[in-house]
């Protein structure tokens, strides 16, 4: 049961609608999409998270859901700082108002039986979604070199006349949102995004469990978002 989104003008607007209740989603405004809106100081990561949130982050990268992970590239391309929601915006949407989007509180399905745990997880998400975090490159655990993109790289990056010839070789711009996690670390919620050009991108959470000290994607995420 997914719903996938388009990402047009700033705007989030279904393209598909499968969920339990058939109902065609209105369109709606893209959790921490770029505008006036004021976003929090970016701070360094909170050091019970690292470990984790780096392996995840690394791990996702060469298999995750997003497209894109097999064309040939040199480096991984990624914004410095993780996607945040506005300070003016709500963590949990309004009872009664738009349940469609990307918010983790309506595009997330848990299991019946893994709902306490999940709870946790939104409890965590709902105390940090407004934090942005500094990336740190030495954190990443990946074969090829990771290379973090500030505000400026990011506008040469989408240049529409072509990337600089330092960022031809990665092949996409990624982002993630600080990893989210329940009280003792056995699952995890992250979105994972990927910027490819003016119509090419998606954007998707990704809800994970540690099993043997592994981290496995589970099928719960209902929304995604294409451009």
């Amino acid at each position: 049961m997914r719903s996938a989104l388009l990402v047009l003008s700033g705007l989030l607007l279904p393209v598909l609608s499968i969920g339990q209740s058939g109902n065609v989603p209105t369109a709606a405004p893209l959790p921490g999409q770029p505008g006036e809106r004021r976003f929090a100081q970016p701070t360094p990561m909170q050091p019970e998270r690292t470990r984790d949130a780096y392996t995840i982050y690394s791990q996702l990268l060469k298999t995750g859901p997003i497209e894109w992970r097999n064309v040939s590239r040199r480096q991984w391309l990624i914004e410095d700082t993780t996607n945040a929601i506005p300070l003016d915006v709500a963590c949990q949407p309004e009872s009664g108002g738009n349940s469609m989007g990307m918010n983790p509180h309506t595009a997330v399905q848990a299991a019946a039986d893994r709902q306490t745990e999940w709870n946790e997880v939104l409890a965590d998400y709902d105390q940090h979604c407004h934090d942005v975090v500094r990336l740190d490159y030495q954190s990443f655990t990946t074969e090829l070199p990771v290379r973090l993109l500030n505000a400026e790289d990011k506008r040469n990056f989408q240049n529409p006349s072509g990337p600089p010839a330092e960022f031809a070789d990665g092949a996409g711009l990624h982002r993630f949102t600080e990893v989210f996690f329940n009280a003792n670390h056995t699952l995890a919620l992250v979105e994972q995004g990927m910027w490819c050009g003016s119509l090419c991108g998606n954007w998707t959470w990704v809800v994970l469990e540690r099993r043997e000290d592994q981290w496995k994607m589970l099928p719960w995420v209902n929304t995604f978002a294409v451009s």
